[in-house]
């Protein structure tokens, strides 16, 4: 395991000042005691409170949109409210795929609990909900979770990323939507392997950006489409966060040394083309996150990475949405579940 490195750590607990609330230096552990959310803080003065306190609050601003500016370029996702209602709607996407279910790995009575890329919270405040015993923490680059929040959940500003530094093991983590924001599966595993209990889980579930069809109406009828997704593989290519390439993620758990790793793919309609009840209407939110999800990735995508310019993208962008409104073309994405148990 690579050695330590200082990773600053913010609990948050306010609402209209969720991050004032949370670096609050009275609030703030001894750092020669052990935090009151297992990880490390920074110290309450000095130039490296100032420095968290500036990376975490002045957000960056590009595309149009609002960027985190902690750990700047890390992720090419915006953290704004649009891109927040999509993260929550997406949410309620893998609900309906799932059944309900918030994990598929069999956890029984968690105690601690982690999610890695929290994003919004949501997630980790429903796990929170249906388990009352369990701690669950959850980390983040931005500080966009709620306020009001299970007692039993805290958020933290962090960088997955970066050493972890807690000093009690888990007995589940998880990490949800991560595509594009791992850039060495294999060191994550380990990590996530050696912050487990033994008998502990890591799950990870992300839908590739990637799009399929069982016929050829996506090659004749979605040129647009398929453009999109070759540049979006050569866009992680040079971005060094592998953004379709998610059925590698079971080897590198099984070389972490977890054990009954299992993975799945699970198609999702793109737009309600499909004749099944069910499908339809996964498909009609699908299709609503995808359409939100194209204004937030393609421009980091295609202008910052690729260097595009704004208006190209945006012409991308609309002649792919066309091809989404079109239900003759039988288009879907790829949810991949990857979970194992370490022994």
């Amino acid at each position: 395991m690579a050695s330590p490195v200082n990773s600053p750590t913010t609990n948050i607990t306010g609402l209209e000042t969720v991050v004032e609330s949370a670096i609050e230096p009275a609030e703030l552990a001894d750092p020669a005691e052990p935090s009151e959310s297992d990880n490390v803080s920074l110290s309450s003065g000095g130039s490296d409170y100032t420095s968290l306190r500036s990376s975490v609050l002045d957000y960056e601003y590009e595309n149009g949109r609002r960027y985190q500016s902690y750990r700047k370029g890390e992720y090419l996702l915006p953290n704004d409210e649009d891109e927040q209602d999509r993260m929550d709607l997406l949410h309620h996407v893998y609900s309906m795929v799932l059944d309900g279910e918030l994990n598929l790995a069999p956890v029984k009575n968690p105690q601690r609990v982690l999610d890695i890329g929290t994003g919004t919270g949501i997630w980790a405040m429903d796990f929170a909900d249906q388990h009352p015993s369990a701690k669950v923490i959850g980390n983040d680059l931005s500080p966009i979770q709620p306020g009001w929040v299970p007692t039993n959940c805290v958020f933290e500003i962090d960088d997955y990323e970066a050493s972890w530094e807690y000093n009690h093991p888990f007995d589940y983590i998880h990490g949800r939507e991560l595509a594009g924001s791992i850039k060495d599966i294999n060191r994550l595993a380990n990590q996530a392997f050696n912050n487990l209990q033994p008998g502990g889980y890591f799950e990870l579930d992300a839908i590739s950006l990637d799009v399929f069809a069982d016929d050829d109406s996506l090659k004749e009828k979605g040129p647009f489409t398929v453009q999109m997704c070759q540049l979006i593989g050569e866009a992680q290519k040079k971005f060094g966060k592998s953004m379709q390439d998610l059925d590698t993620w079971p080897d590198a758990l099984k070389a972490a040394g977890f054990i009954d790793v299992i993975s799945k793919e699970i198609k999702i309609p793109l737009s309600p083309w499909a004749k099944d009840k069910k499908q339809k209407e996964i498909g009609r939110y699908m299709s609503a996150a995808f359409v939100q999800g194209l204004n937030s990735y393609l421009p980091g995508i295609l202008t910052t990475v690729l260097g595009w310019l704004p208006l190209e993208t945006t012409v991308m962008i609309a002649k792919v949405r066309n091809e989404l409104a079109n239900l003759e073309i039988h288009q879907y994405l790829k949810l991949y579940i990857t979970y194992g148990r370490k022994p």
